[in-house]
C-alpha cells in the first residue's frame, strides 16, 4: 500500500524530533495536496508506513522471551548503549540528544488522527457513510496508539493508584502548541474508552483489508482494555463480541505441508483483525531456554519460528527467533488478532472457575499448532491449573513479538505469576523485581528538556 504525500499548513509540519510540541510549519508547494475532499482523508489514513507502527525494540529486549547470553550477541549489544539499557532494564534508555522513536512515531500518528477527527466531517465530496467510517477509523487508531503509549510509559493499571500514577500527554486537537503536563493513567484509560465507544457505531463489522479498523477491532481493543484493568467479566464479554464477528484461527499445518516452510504475511492471515507491526526487530534474538522447554520440539511454532544460532549473523550457540519476516515481506502481528482474543477469553473463563470451558478453548487452538500425530489434549484438575496452562499458551503463541512484556506487567498483579527476573550482561547482574519501576519505560532526556512541564517516570 503506497503512502500519499500531503501538506496542509499543519500536517507536513509534524516534527516530533523529541517533543510533541515541536513542529515546523510549511506552506503547500506545487505537486502536493491540501486536505479538502473526503477522499483525501481516506488516502491519509491509507499511509500504512506511518499508521501501522505500534512499538520498537524495547518490549522485545526487555521481556523474558529474550536471553542474549551468547558471547557473540553480547559483543554486538555493546555497540548500542540504548539496546543494552533496554535489555538490562537500565534507565535512562535515551540520553543527551538521543530521541525516542517509539514515542515520536506514536504521537506523530495521533497528530494525523486528530486532523481526521477534527476535519473529516466538513470535507467535500464524500457521503455521510464514508465520513463516519473515516472518523471511526481515526478514533480507533488513536485509541490503540494511546493504549500502547500508556502501557509503555505508564504504570500498569491498578484501581487503587491509577488516578495518581503518571500517564502520557493526551492530545485531542491538531494544534501546534499544547500543555504536555502528564495526566493520570486513569485519565488516559478513560480517553481510550471514550474513543473506542465513539468509534463502534461508526465502523462496519469487518473491512476488506486488515489495515483498516472495524467493529471487530473495536471490540478486540475493548477486550484488551478490560483485561489490563483486571475486569475479567467485561474482557470476556467483549471477547465474545469480537469472536462473534471474527473467529477463524490459522492452521499452522498449512505452513508445513511443503518441505520448505512458508508462513503468510498479515494481509493473508485470517487471524489478523487489525494489522500493526513493530517499528524494528532485533535480528539476532536469542531465545530463553525456559521458553524453549515450554515449547518443546514437536510444537509447530517451534518448527516455524525457532532456528539454531548458526542460521543467524553473527552465529551463536543456542537458538534464536526466526520471525515472520523471514517468510514474507511482513513483520510479526502485534495488533489485534483472533488468537489473542481467543486466549483472553480462555483466561477469563479460567479466572471465573470455568476450567473445562477454558481448556476446551485452549485445545481448539492447539489442534492448529501441532501435526495431528503429535497432538494431545490438555486437561486441568483445578481452575488455577487451567489458568497456568492458558498463560503458558500465551507465551508459546506470541514469543519474539514483545507482547510477552505486556503480559509480564499485568501478571505481576497475580502472586502465582509474579517473578523476579535476572540477567547478566558484561559480567554484571541485573534484577527486575515484580511491579518495580523498571516495568515503566523512561522518557527521553531530550523530551524532558524541551518540555519542562513533563515529569520523568520514577
Amino acid at each position: 500500500m503506497r503512502a500519499y504525500k500531503y501538506s496542509i499548513a499543519t500536517l507536513l509540519l509534524i516534527s516530533f524530533l523529541a517533543s510533541c510540541r515541536k513542529y515546523v510549519e510549511e506552506v503547500p508547494i506545487q505537486g502536493q495536496r491540501v486536505l479538502v475532499y473526503t477522499e483525501d482523508y481516506r488516502l491519509l489514513l491509507n499511509n500504512s508506513d506511518q499508521q501501522e507502527i505500534a512499538y520498537g525494540l524495547a518490549p522485545q529486549l526487555s521481556c523474558d522471551d529474550a536471553a542474549l547470553v551468547a558471547p557473540e550477541i553480547q559483543n554486538n549489544l555493546k555497540n548500542s548503549a540504548i539496546q543494552q539499557n533496554m535489555y538490562t532494564w537500565k534507565k535512562p534508555f535515551y540520553v543527551d540528544q538521543q530521541t525516542d522513536n517509539d514515542w515520536n512515531s506514536l504521537y506523530s500518528q495521533i497528530y494525523v488522527y486528530n486532523v481526521v477527527i477534527t476535519n473529516v466531517k466538513d470535507s467535500k465530496g464524500g457521503d455521510a457513510t464514508l465520513k463516519n467510517t473515516l472518523l471511526g477509523e481515526a478514533l480507533l487508531h488513536r485509541a490503540f496508539a494511546y493504549f500502547n503509549l500508556v502501557n509503555l510509559y505508564g504504570k500498569q493499571y491498578d484501581e487503587a493508584s491509577a488516578a495518581e500514577d503518571l500517564g502520557v500527554p493526551i492530545m485531542l486537537k491538531p494544534t501546534l502548541f499544547t500543555d504536555l503536563t502528564r495526566p493520570s493513567v486513569k485519565a488516559v484509560y478513560d480517553q481510550i474508552y471514550n474513543d473506542i465507544r465513539q468509534a463502534i457505531p461508526l465502523l462496519p463489522p469487518t473491512q476488506e483489508i486488515a489495515f483498516k479498523p472495524s467493529k471487530a477491532a473495536a471490540y478486540a481493543l475493548l477486550c484488551k482494555y478490560y483485561l489490563n484493568k483486571r475486569d475479567f467479566t467485561n474482557a470476556a464479554a467483549f471477547a465474545d463480541s469480537t469472536l462473534d464477528i471474527r473467529n477463524e484461527l490459522y492452521d499452522f499445518n498449512l505452513s508445513v505441508v511443503n518441505p520448505t516452510i512458508t508462513f503468510p504475511g498479515q494481509y493473508a492471515d485470517k487471524q489478523v483483525i487489525l494489522r500493526k507491526v513493530s517499528r524494528q526487530l532485533y535480528n539476532t534474538y536469542q531465545l530463553n531456554t525456559t521458553l524453549l522447554s515450554l515449547l518443546g520440539t514437536k510444537d509447530l511454532r517451534y518448527e516455524i519460528f525457532v532456528r539454531p544460532g548458526t542460521n543467524f549473523s553473527p552465529n551463536f550457540s543456542g537458538f534464536g527467533f526466526w520471525s515472520r519476516d523471514r517468510y514474507s515481506p511482513d513483520k510479526p502481528a502485534i495488533g489485534l488478532t483472533v488468537n489473542d482474543t481467543w486466549l483472553i477469553k480462555a483466561e477469563c473463563l479460567a479466572r471465573a472457575g470455568k476450567k473445562d470451558e477454558a481448556i476446551d478453548m485452549l485445545n481448539t487452538l492447539r489442534k492448529f499448532r501441532f501435526r495431528p500425530t503429535d497432538y494431545a489434549d490438555l486437561s486441568a484438575a483445578t481452575p488455577d491449573e487451567a489458568l497456568q496452562l492458558v498463560i503458558d499458551e500465551r507465551r508459546r503463541e506470541f514469543f519474539g513479538t514483545g507482547l510477552r512484556w505486556f503480559d509480564q506487567r499485568r501478571l505481576n498483579k497475580d502472586p502465582m505469576f509474579a517473578q523476579t527476573q535476572t540477567r547478566v550482561f558484561n559480567d554484571i547482574t541485573y534484577t527486575l523485581e515484580p511491579n518495580s519501576n523498571e516495568y515503566v519505560f523512561p522518557l527521553a532526556n531530550l523530551l524532558l528538556t524541551q518540555n519542562p512541564e513533563m515529569k520523568q517516570n520514577p
